[in-house]
């Protein structure tokens, strides 16, 4: 750790691979900070109660308050995965506040707020001060009772969205194109966010959103046979290298207005 590092940041995860992959992580991995990784429900109970070490804070990098300004990445930190997700051009300031304003209506069930990050490279949002994900799922294994079930109903989250990724980018031009479409990605991508941060009670009920969404890319990749995938999580490419989004179909339409309602 940094001698001039003021807190010691820490990440509860499943697995070591979960913690290497987790998004919270992205901005520390790139600004050379050590994070220290619990595997247990008990570590994190430790870690909430310890507070400090040696006069240093112990602070979960889940949280929304972590003064980024200590976490600048050195200048040739920028790997060409980063590219893979960026989108080719930043959301304006008016276009930031209008799509945080959209996911709250859309979602005022589920969320309690909606800000734009600078933490998020690769990953297109994550939710921040929330409880912990592990203790929720041993005090859920505690208390099985009619009773238990409804107090540990998940509370509305604070969610993060990255400006410069191309999911958020396209979900902001499909809410007005495509509304339906646009909802039914953005309920996948808060989602996404629950299963980083390990507050997803029911993976299962992600399953129709994510047929109808694998519908709409058969559908779209019929339109350009010429596509094909460049890596593993990476964008569709024509066989000239140019990156290709194809026009959604009259097909793929229909499948997103029945989509909406899988969330």
């Amino acid at each position: 750790m940094k001698p001039e590092q003021k807190d010691i940041y820490y990440l509860i995860s499943p697995t070591r691979d979960a913690a290497l992959n987790s998004p919270y992580l992205e901005t520390f991995e790139k600004a050379g900070v050590q994070v220290l990784f619990g595997f247990s429900a008990i570590d994190d109970f430790v870690m909430g109660n310890l507070k400090e070490y040696e006069g240093r804070p112990l602070v979960s990098i889940e949280r929304g308050d972590i003064d980024l300004k200590d976490l600048v990445p050195p200048a040739d930190s920028k790997g060409q995965d980063d590219d893979i997700y960026k989108a080719d051009r930043e959301l304006t300031t008016k276009e930031k506040v209008e799509l945080c304003t959209w996911f709250k209506k859309e979602f005022e069930e589920e969320l309690a707020s909606c800000t734009v990050t600078t933490r998020l490279s690769s990953s297109p949002a994550i939710v921040t001060d929330h409880e912990s994900g592990a203790l929720r799922r041993m005090m859920k294994m505690v208390d099985t009772t009619e009773a238990g079930r409804d107090q540990f109903k998940l509370p509305k989250q604070h969610m993060e969205i990255n400006p410069n990724h191309k999911i958020i980018l396209g979900i902001n031009e499909l809410k007005t194109t495509q509304p339906s479409l646009a909802k039914v990605l953005a309920a996948q991508v808060f989602d996404n966010c629950l299963v980083a941060a390990g507050l997803l009670d029911d993976s299962r009920s992600m399953l129709p959103r994510l047929n109808d969404l694998l519908i709409c890319v058969v559908n779209g990749a019929k339109e350009n046979p010429n596509a094909t995938v460049a890596s593993e999580g990476s964008e569709c490419q024509t066989d000239d290298g140019d990156a290709k989004t194809s026009e959604t179909s009259d097909e793929t339409k229909e499948d997103t207005e029945s989509a909406s309602t899988s969330k």
